[in-house]
């Protein structure tokens, strides 16, 4: 497919959204609830076997995707890390809570990471960026000085602090679930808040750019009636 032909083909519809959304909370959530339902229940297996076994779900469906698409999203490399994580745990620990909130805890050790590059006021973001969409040094510098100028910088500071502050709220909710629910319920409730917290980080990032941008076409326009 060419470049035109993507840039022609219109957004996904409330819709598809609302399918793919659907989609991916059944194979992050309903499936692996499932698997450590009957993996418990019928065959028996240990806590920590069945947890591992229902992390099998997230990884297929992410592999799917990337088969798919030949490309994989943050939220899918995120999954492969944090299935990478329950195994480290499951083998260090052997305990069904810790494997658990294993993936949490980067969650918020990555928060942490975000807050502390904007109290020293370079905000790991701005690298984040530049890595993601520069092709080459001279290009990856020219992107970093522009998101370093002075009201540029201010906004991705503030941008930087919100998911900061969502991705520690986010371990504060997981820990809190995993040491005061059932196994199982934690098993299907979890995903469902972690897609939401992303979801609501993502839709407050848009919220901002738009305000942004309607700040900016009123300024224009007051200074072309000057």
């Amino acid at each position: 497919m060419s470049k035109m032909q993507t840039a022609n083909q219109p957004a996904l519809s409330r819709r598809a959204i609302r399918t793919r959304l659907l989609l991916t909370l059944i194979y992050a959530a309903l499936v692996p609830y499932l698997i450590y339902r009957v993996g418990t229940e019928r065959y028996h297996l240990s806590a920590v076997n069945a947890l591992l076994l229902a992390a099998l779900s997230p990884a297929i469906g992410t592999l799917i995707e990337f088969v798919r698409k030949r490309q994989m999203s943050v939220l899918g490399l995120l999954a492969l890390v944090g299935i990478a994580a329950k195994v480290v745990s499951a083998l260090l620990f052997n305990n069904a809570r810790v494997v658990l909130i294993s993936d949490s805890l980067l969650t918020g050790v990555y928060g942490l990471l975000l807050l502390g590059s904007v109290l020293i006021g370079k905000p790991v973001t701005v690298t984040l960026v530049t890595n993601m969409y520069a092709t080459s040094p001279e290009q990856r510098e020219q992107m970093k000085q522009r998101l370093q100028a002075s009201e540029t910088h201010r906004h991705v500071m503030i941008l930087t602090a919100m998911w900061g502050v969502g991705l520690l709220l986010l371990l504060a909710i997981s820990v809190l679930l995993t040491y005061t629910l059932p196994i199982a319920t934690v098993v299907l409730v979890r995903p469902v808040i972690d897609y939401g917290m992303i979801a609501a980080l993502i839709a407050g990032t848009v919220a901002y750019g738009y305000v942004l941008r309607v700040r900016k076409r009123r300024q224009i326009a007051r200074e072309g009636q000057a």
